[in-house]
């Protein structure tokens, strides 16, 4: 495990991960298709997302590699084009070597019509502003909405949610998340690929299959 993965990994940063996830649900819920990617940081919780998406599959950010479901360069996601209708980026672009490129991956893996969202830290916050996490490359959510726009995506939603303060899974901090407010500790960003088939797509149920293939 890295050291830039050791804060996602503690028990403060995994309830915070999953405190994230489940106030951004009712974005995030609607979302239909086939086949949802859900990305996260190495040995992070695993989120119980009650996503319409289905089949899900996972992967985890381990030392410029991703590991899950199947295994990946973090440069090229083994993934073929156009097979995700949802992409979920849970905290991962922070850890990222090359950022323009891994949006770029997302964006190539996405379907026509196909939606990112994203969970990102908030450096805002009073967390961020205290510098707790002084090893991780954190940027504001127009940073984020930009990089998306030039990569063709379109934004459909920019918030900013969170507590105020990470704390411990049943925190009684947890009951205040639902009031908005520049200083909580993440930002929601969701993104939808507007670009029109030119032929049939057909149903790509067997991506993840693919991948493994690929790699055998």
């Amino acid at each position: 495990m890295t050291g830039e993965n050791n804060w996602f990994a503690t028990e403060t940063g995994r309830a915070f991960i999953e405190l994230s996830a489940l106030q951004a649900m009712p974005w995030v819920w609607p979302l239909c298709g086939h086949n949802a990617l859900i990305m996260q940081p190495e040995l992070a919780v695993p989120v119980q997302n009650q996503l319409q998406c289905a089949p899900i599959s996972y992967l985890q950010y381990r030392q410029q590699r991703f590991v899950g479901d199947f295994q990946s360069d973090e440069s090229q996601i083994a993934l073929v084009n156009e097979c995700m209708a949802l992409v979920y980026v849970q905290f991962v672009l922070e850890l990222t070597t090359d950022r323009l490129q891994s949006i770029a991956e997302i964006e190539r893996i996405l379907v026509p019509e196909g939606y990112v969202a994203i969970l990102s830290l908030n450096p805002f916050s009073l967390y961020g502003v205290m510098r707790k996490w002084r090893e991780l490359r954190i940027e504001n959510k127009e940073y984020w909405s930009s990089l998306l726009s030039d990569a063709g995506l379109e934004i459909c939603r920019s918030e900013t949610i969170g507590p105020y303060w990470p704390r411990k899974a049943n925190s009684s901090s947890d009951k205040i998340i639902k009031q908005p407010g520049l200083f909580r500790t993440a930002n929601f960003i969701l993104a939808r690929k507007r670009k029109s088939a030119l032929t049939p797509l057909r149903k790509p149920a067997n991506a993840v299959a693919l991948a493994r293939e690929k790699l055998t």
